[in-house]
């Protein structure tokens, strides 16, 4: 004869006696069962079904289109910039040249740098990406004329500043005098 179940919350299964079986059934009543679970489920949650529900958080986390465009700017300039170069071969700072002199690149040498001329270029990229966001920006000032014009101005402005800046660094570094 089959028996008629209850399935609970905590996945426990309690077989309830039939009223035609003539044998009681043996433990606490199920109600005093159910009490004890219930308290034992408020006091100490299952430590997987947290491990389960954190996962869950992060596994379906969105970042918003903003944060992941950033991230990319971000590494795209340090490993333009030259930052795994400063990681791996650890660069001196500066180079010394005399008299209380020095320099933030090696003259002559296209092929290496020092800390401080790969920071400015990555300083100077960050420029030229801020430059590119703003006049990317200012296209949706289209109603209000003055105020895309400005940002467009400022970011054209940050743009060939940056890039002057970084062409003129290579071109001292291959006619140093």
């Amino acid at each position: 004869m089959k028996h008629p179940s209850v399935k609970l919350k905590c996945y426990f299964t309690f077989i309830l006696p039939d009223s035609k079986e003539k044998e009681p059934r043996s433990g606490p009543p199920l109600s005093e069962v159910m009490k004890v679970s219930r308290k034992l489920r408020i006091k100490n949650p299952s430590r997987g079904y947290s491990i389960r529900k954190t996962y869950l958080k992060i596994a379906t986390y969105r970042p918003s289109r903003s944060l992941i465009a950033a991230i990319v700017i971000g590494i795209s300039i340090f490993l333009l910039g030259g930052g795994i170069y400063d990681i791996f071969m650890e660069p001196l700072a500066v180079l010394p040249v005399g008299a209380g002199r020095f320099l933030a690149y090696i003259p002559y040498r296209i092929n290496e740098q020092l800390l401080v001329g790969s920071i400015g270029v990555m300083i100077l990229y960050a420029m030229g990406a801020l430059g590119l966001i703003l006049i990317y920006h200012s296209t949706r000032y289209v109603h209000n004329l003055r105020h895309a014009s400005i940002l467009m101005a400022i970011g054209a402005g940050l743009l060939l500043i940056s890039f002057i800046t970084v062409e003129s660094i290579l071109f001292w570094i291959i006619h140093y005098r």
